[in-house]
């Protein structure tokens, strides 16, 4: 009976998340029925931005998309926890103006259909992912990718042994005498 009432109750949310979407923001946004997202999903579109999102998408906890320009997804894509999409980006060449009065470069990102975006990836403005492509957490995407890739991360794991007192000799000395 609890898992009755759970499912039931995820797809009102989802139901009620995506009519305040559609009466929020209009015709900027196309959401495909079959979507599916979970807590703290945002959508956050701003002039004449326009988002486009296809069916079979999933998006996990804390997944937000900021749109200016013009974000298209393709159809059963999934989005780790903690993903962010811009496709826009501040203005900061002018160093006699403050940094928020000189506006936005807007551009757009396009994702294509059957891709997994891991955890905490950022995907930044002027950037197309091709088809079946998957991204691993904590990238930075800042340049187009091609269908059928993989993407990691090239951050590096460094191991460092530690000095073999225990930690008993080191916070009291006197305890072994």
């Amino acid at each position: 009976m609890r898992d009755f009432i759970v499912k039931v109750f995820t797809k009102l949310y989802l139901v009620f998340k995506v009519k305040y979407f559609k009466y929020l923001y209009g015709e900027k946004i196309n959401l495909h029925k079959k979507i599916s997202f979970r807590r703290g999903f945002k959508l956050i579109v701003d002039g004449k931005g326009k988002i486009s999102i296809g069916a079979g998408c999933f998006f996990n906890y804390n997944t937000s998309i900021s749109c200016l320009g013009d974000v298209e997804i393709g159809e059963y894509c999934l989005f780790g926890e903690n993903v962010k999409m811009y496709d826009h980006n501040h203005r900061f060449s002018d160093n006699t103006k403050r940094i928020d009065d000189q506006g936005f470069k807007v551009g757009s990102i396009k994702i294509g259909n059957n891709c997994w975006i891991g955890s905490n990836v950022t995907i930044l403005n002027n950037v197309t992912i091709g088809d079946n492509v998957v991204i691993g957490a904590n990238c930075l995407i800042y340049k187009s990718i091609p269908s059928n890739t993989i993407v990691k991360s090239k951050s590096e794991v460094i191991l460092q042994e530690r000095k073999q007192s225990s930690f008993f000799e080191v916070v009291n000395p006197s305890r072994n005498n």
